[in-house]
């Protein structure tokens, strides 16, 4: 009987003293939730460094193309415009205005560009007729700016010659007249016609007769004696 009580007694005393698991210990996590929740924090945190990263990117690419198109727009206005750009409307100096007649299907005044030729300005005033004498023009004579050009018809009689050499009624352009043309002037020969031809190939606007005192071989006397026939 007193070895069963103290059985007895012991089991008690056992089941009481044994300490109680904490119930702190079941709120903790396991190492598989904590390394779960660290890689959570690194992935949250390099998504900030990087949208971060980004937004600076932006905002350095925006900043230097402003300072880029103020730059472009300084030189701009420091330059002025440029050379290439067309002249305004109404200034426009590669032009010419040259006069068609004789021969062709509608005569009249034409505006050319400078880089145009005889035949341009033919065809231009809608080109030769039938009975046009091409063979005595010129075809691929540059335009000059207020000449006329006339074109004959085959079998014509060629204009009646003045006293003065020029034809009646007519007068000389220096330039554009041919080394036969100059010389139907008083006191201009072939030599001198040649002359005039070289010196207006270094001046191609010459167009008074004062500027053939710069020939050689022509003086103030002669030209008063070509100045009627001259243009």
């Amino acid at each position: 009987m007193a070895a069963l009580t103290k059985a007895v007694y012991d089991s008690a005393l056992t089941e009481d003293d044994e300490p109680a698991e904490p119930s702190v210990a079941r709120l903790l996590p396991g190492g598989t939730t904590v390394a779960a929740l660290i890689i959570v924090v690194i992935l949250i945190a390099a998504v900030g460094v990087w949208r971060h990263a980004a937004v600076r990117e932006h905002s350095q690419a925006l900043a230097q193309s402003s300072s880029e198109r103020e730059e472009s727009e300084a030189e701009a206005v420091a330059t002025g415009p440029s050379p290439s750009a067309p002249a305004p409307a109404g200034e426009r100096t590669d032009d010419v205005v040259v006069y068609v007649s004789g021969a062709v299907a509608s005569p009249g005044v034409l505006t050319l560009p400078a880089s145009s030729r005889v035949i341009d300005a033919i065809m231009a005033a809608g080109g030769a007729t039938p009975e046009a004498d091409l063979e005595s023009i010129n075809l691929a004579r540059l335009l000059v700016d207020g000449e006329q050009i006339r074109v004959g018809v085959v079998g014509e009689s060629p204009p009646a010659v003045s006293e003065a050499g020029t034809p009646a009624g007519t007068c000389i352009r220096l330039a554009t007249a041919t080394e036969a043309e100059l010389q139907t002037l008083p006191g201009i020969g072939p030599a001198l016609a040649q002359r005039i031809i070289s010196y207006r190939s270094k001046h191609p606007r010459l167009s008074t007769v004062e500027e053939l005192d710069e020939v050689p071989g022509i003086g103030p006397s002669l030209i008063e004696k070509i100045r009627p026939g001259v243009c």
